[in-house]
């Protein structure tokens, strides 16, 4: 394998401590290496050009840059080793900057040696650098932009004008996220609503975005242009295609819970949307603490799910509610309890 060492001053950053010319004598012993310079600045345009045409003229299958942090100049040199025809992933960066001649400017021939090692171990790094191609991709031109908030509201509908498909997804059942319930918002004092309600609207009637709400994401695999991600729609307990959002069920609902809408300073019913503009416009029933079923049954038995099964002619699992809360049968007294038909 042919390889080929470029030393870098750095004009004194490098040079003002490692003695760049005792370097480049070493490393020309090195075995595999053919060629080895030394240059003030090996990034700058002179410096790359001298790196092409020694890649060219030499012949050289692999090629180690001494100078600072990969970070800086790693793609620099990797670019310019393609334009010379040799593969860039045989192109290492040995950072004696960094990692020598800062640390150790007081100790200048302690960070001679130390850079000869470093650049010995770089160019045994490139003995064993496999050619690699980078691969084409077909990418999905798509997004999800997870939670709608003011943020993702504004995110989805960039996305989409710029004519992508935009998946959003929110937790709760609209978006609007905290600005929403504020009051005003700062510096100028404005109506939070006025300023939201208008791009709420423009995500739910933009052709490019699917509004996923009362949804959580719960995996993402995949990898950039082509992930995979598994989202969970919760349980609205209301067939949202179905819903008119006229309220009548709001109205029927003997159920109140506080309203985290407003700050829980007042009372909403248990089947509820959050509030007028909210999108989707539709009602969802929030089941939580004890059913009304339930807390009415002398014995607090899940006596819907109990019902539900024996109607079924689930026998074994009508006797499991029971037995799963109770530590005994009680299952005769509950079904002449309950007035389920």
């Amino acid at each position: 394998m042919r390889i080929g060492v470029f030393i870098c001053h750095c004009g004194m950053n490098i040079a003002g401590t490692v003695d760049v010319e005792r370097v480049r004598e070493e490393v020309k012993k090195i075995p595999g290496v053919v060629f080895a310079t030394n240059y003030i600045y090996m990034c700058s345009e002179p410096g790359q050009a001298l790196f092409e045409e020694k890649i060219k003229e030499e012949k050289l299958d692999g090629a180690v840059v001494a100078n600072c942090s990969p970070t800086l100049h790693e793609r620099t040199f990797r670019n310019a080793a393609a334009r010379a025809g040799l593969n860039p992933y045989r192109v290492e960066i040995a950072n004696i900057r960094e990692q020598c001649s800062w640390p150790h400017g007081d100790y200048p021939e302690a960070a001679t040696k130390k850079a000869i090692k470093i650049i010995k171990a770089t160019v045994e790094k490139v003995k064993k650098n496999m050619l690699l191609y980078p691969p084409r991709i077909d990418i999905k031109k798509k997004a999800m932009v997870i939670g709608g908030g003011i943020a993702g509201i504004q995110t989805a509908l960039d996305i989409a004008d710029g004519g992508y498909e935009v998946y959003l997804v929110e937790k709760t059942p609209t978006i609007g996220g905290k600005m929403i319930i504020l009051s005003e918002t700062f510096p100028t004092l404005d109506c939070p609503q006025c300023i939201e309600t208008p791009k709420m609207t423009d995500v739910s009637q933009h052709p490019k975005i699917h509004l996923l709400a009362y949804s959580e994401v719960e995996g993402v695999e995949g990898y950039i242009g082509n992930f995979k991600v598994k989202v969970r729609r919760k349980a609205s307990f209301v067939d949202w295609d179905r819903s008119k959002g006229c309220g009548d069920c709001a109205e029927a609902c003997p159920v109140e819970v506080k309203n985290e809408w407003e700050r829980n300073l007042t009372l909403r019913k248990a089947i509820y949307r959050p509030f007028d503009q909210a999108v989707p416009g539709v009602f969802t029933i929030d089941k939580r603490g004890i059913p009304p079923c339930r807390a009415r049954c002398p014995i607090h038995l899940n006596a819907h799910g109990y019902v539900m099964a024996v109607k079924a002619g689930e026998w074994k699992r009508a006797q499991e509610i029971v037995r799963k809360e109770r530590d005994f049968v009680f299952a005769a007294t509950a079904a002449r309890i309950c007035t389920h038909p």
